[in-house]
Formats: structure tokens, sequence, C-alpha cells
């Protein structure tokens, strides 16, 4: 009886692997992109360097779409490997729940770990890469419109202050 269910459980990991793995891969791609991006805009302000940003946004995208993606496919195949192990020393249904979720845990999260660690690596090389000294093109005040600001409020100082008060 047990083993014609872990036979059905078997071919249904083996099945449910490719939707499962996208799934997966869609959610760690927005998990790696949300924390990822933060984490790189804190230090982006404390280093207070030029960085091209769109150099910079487009290319940290694409990293960790490839970095979520790897990631996901190689957590369930590595916890596709410890289940089927796990699977085999089974001998009621409750461990087959434990069986399936307790070492299919390890493989993926453990994965997501090293995609972790492989976007902040990554995130730090694109970082140097689109780092720039230059000067930006834009610049929204210059230091004469600085100057004159302070020539006005010093001159509406004057002619508002009355000499009674």
């Amino acid at each position: 009886m047990y083993s014609v269910v872990l036979h059905i459980i078997i071919s249904l990991l083996r099945m449910q692997i490719s939707s499962f793995a996208i799934l997966l891969s869609i959610l760690w791609f927005l998990i790696y992109w949300v924390l990822g991006g933060v984490f790189f805009a804190v230090i982006a302000l404390l280093r207070l360097g030029r960085v091209r940003k769109l150099r910079f946004s487009c290319l940290f995208s694409l990293w960790v779409l490839g970095i979520g993606i790897g990631a996901a496919f190689k957590g369930i195949e590595l916890s596709k490997t410890q289940v089927e192990v796990c699977l085999t020393d089974v001998t009621n249904r409750t461990q087959i729940v434990t069986a399936v979720f307790g070492c299919g845990f390890v493989g993926v999260m453990g994965a997501f770990l090293v995609g972790a660690l492989a976007v902040i690596v990554g995130g730090f090389i694109i970082f140097a890469i689109s780092k720039t000294k230059s000067k930006p093109w834009i610049i929204l005040e210059s230091k004469d419109d600085e100057n004159n600001k302070d020539n006005n409020e010093d001159e509406e100082k004057e002619t508002t202050a009355s000499k009674y008060f």
C-alpha cells in the first residue's frame, strides 16, 4: 500500500517540479529584487558616490532574474533527491508528509541563501561597474541661482523692515 503511495508521490513530484519551480523563480526574483534593491540603495546613499542608476538597475534586474531562476531550479533539484531518499524509509502517511516538507525545505532554502549571497556579491560588482566620476548632465540649481536667491532674501528683509519696529 505504502509503496504505491510512494510511487504516486514521486511521480507527482517529477510532474509538478516545473510549475513549482516557475512559481518559486518568480517569488525568489521578487524577494531578491526588492531586498537587494533596498540594500544597494542604502549602500549608494552611505558611500555618497555617483552611480549610473539606469545601468545599475538594468544589470541588477537581469542578474537577480538569473539568480532567482537558478536558485529555484537548483533548490528543487537538490530537494528532489533528498525527498526521494527520505521517502524510502517511511511507514505511514504522517512520515510521508514530514519527509516531503522536511527534507525538501532544506534544499530549497539552502539554494535561496546561496542565491542571496550571489545577489550581494554580484550586486557589488555591478555597483563597481556602474560608478562614474563624471559630473551629472543636469544640474538643478547652479551656483549663480543660489547666490541670487540669497541676495534677493537680503533685499526683501531690508525693504520690509520698518524704522519704528
